[in-house]
């Protein structure tokens, strides 16, 4: 396994892709041929009505959950049959914003951002502390104001901001966002989605962000990818997705715009 990574990793390629896949949970199908692909620089949303299978297709990209049939593409890798020790070399190179930014309560903003670096003891303290307030200062929150601050403590569109900050403090090559703008009021969803696009610039980055939001998707997107009924039933730029005549895509559309 480590000399494929060796050669592998010197042709490097920084891309996420599902090559035709179903997965599926007792007899419910969940996603049935999903083809996708993200590479660097993309910002992918995947977009869908409540139950479509977004998360799915999210967790399956982070190895969280494995496909029942197809591949996952990771960085030229093929992860599909990977066991969880074998994604320990992928890993290092995601970061995961969850829904609701899942900030532990116990914890300061300092020890929420720098928390990974912190459980791997591989670096000092006064090195993750100056990484921290880098990250910190990289979503537009000032260190010396908010490091020593508990979530308890902060507003929602702040508790955002620190959940991307944890998810980018070792600057990964793919970051995922689940629903980021979910809970927001109009100006923080715009300062949350203005984030996400300026950090794929720049640190040419991968993002795939899961969103009901179409403000988000018509502002920042690159690719959508829109899963209806466990099918993908479009996958191509905004200005595709807009002008698409698929019966299915067009309602999604007209509700969320309404």
């Amino acid at each position: 396994m480590d000399s494929a990574f060796a050669i592998i990793f010197t042709k490097f390629t920084c891309m996420i892709e599902l090559q035709g896949v179903w997965k599926g949970f007792g007899k419910q199908q969940v996603l049935e041929d999903i083809s996708l692909t993200a590479g660097a620089g993309d910002r992918l949303c995947i977009i869908g009505q409540s139950g479509s299978g977004k998360s799915v297709a999210m967790k399956i990209m982070i190895g969280i959950l494995k496909a029942d049939k197809g591949r996952l593409i990771v960085d030229g890798v093929d992860a599909t049959q990977f066991r969880p020790k074998d994604w320990t070399k992928l890993l290092v190179n995601f970061g995961v914003v969850f829904q609701g930014a899942a900030l532990f309560d116990s914890l300061n903003v300092l020890e929420n951002v720098g928390l990974r670096l912190f459980e791997e003891r591989k670096l000092s303290r006064k090195m993750i502390e100056d990484m921290a307030r880098l990250s910190i200062s990289q979503v537009g929150l000032d260190p010396g104001t908010v490091l020593e601050k508990y979530p308890s403590e902060l507003s929602g569109g702040m508790k955002k901001r620190v959940g991307i900050a944890r998810a980018i403090i070792h600057k990964p090559n793919h970051v995922f966002y689940d629903e980021p703008t979910t809970g927001l009021d109009p100006l923080n969803s715009s300062l949350i989605d203005n984030l996400i696009h300026r950090l794929s610039l720049e640190e040419g980055r991968t993002s795939i962000i899961i969103t009901h939001d179409m403000y988000t998707v018509k502002t920042i997107a690159t690719k959508v990818a829109y899963i209806h009924n466990c099918r993908l039933h479009f996958f191509g730029t905004p200005e595709e997705l807009v002008a698409s005549e698929d019966p299915d895509v067009k309602a999604f559309l007209s509700r969320s715009l309404v």
